[in-house]
């Protein structure tokens, strides 16, 4: 008996961890009414943090699948709304070319999701850090950028929505 419980806890610690993954249904109660809040970004001229009005639409794209439509609305800044077509890949483990890295569940009812994806900024290679922390009534992501040679992420910008 001893034997069949070591082996059974050696077995346990080898199987892996399943990866996390961003779903659709973390996606679908997206959808519905408007979101209401802000985008804050680092002024590049001062400086300095700026934050302004912003609204967000989630819609399934046309023909469901595993796509997505956010539409960014900008109400004093119309020039810069924006769409969006975001698409889960590999099972939730993809999110709009980012890997999914972290999926963790809050006490407060928040799940929050953590993906990275390589690229530029500002014409340099970095690593991307998205954060999006998803409730029944409130909605963020935050972008944070890592330089290639760089030991630390910095925030880009966050946006912050309610409903």
């Amino acid at each position: 008996m001893t034997t069949v419980l070591l082996l059974a806890s050696v077995f346990a610690g080898l199987v892996a961890p399943q990866a996390p993954v961003f779903s659709d249904a973390d996606l679908q109660r997206l959808t519905g009414a408007r979101w209401k809040g802000t985008l804050t970004y680092k002024d590049y001229g001062s400086g300095k943090q700026v934050s302004i009005p912003s609204e967000l639409i989630v819609t399934r794209a046309e023909g469901g699948g595993p796509s997505w439509v956010f539409e960014y609305v900008y109400p004093q800044e119309p020039k810069a709304n924006g769409r969006r077509t975001l698409t889960l890949g590999e099972g939730g483990r993809i999110f709009d070319g980012e890997r999914v890295v972290e999926r963790k569940s809050r006490g407060d009812g928040l799940v929050v999701i953590v993906t990275e994806k390589r690229g530029k900024d500002t014409d340099r290679d970095a690593l991307f850090r998205f954060t999006y922390t998803l409730g029944e009534s409130s909605f963020s992501i935050l972008k944070e950028v890592r330089p290639e040679g760089a030991a630390e992420f910095f925030e880009r910008n966050s946006y912050s929505w309610k409903r």
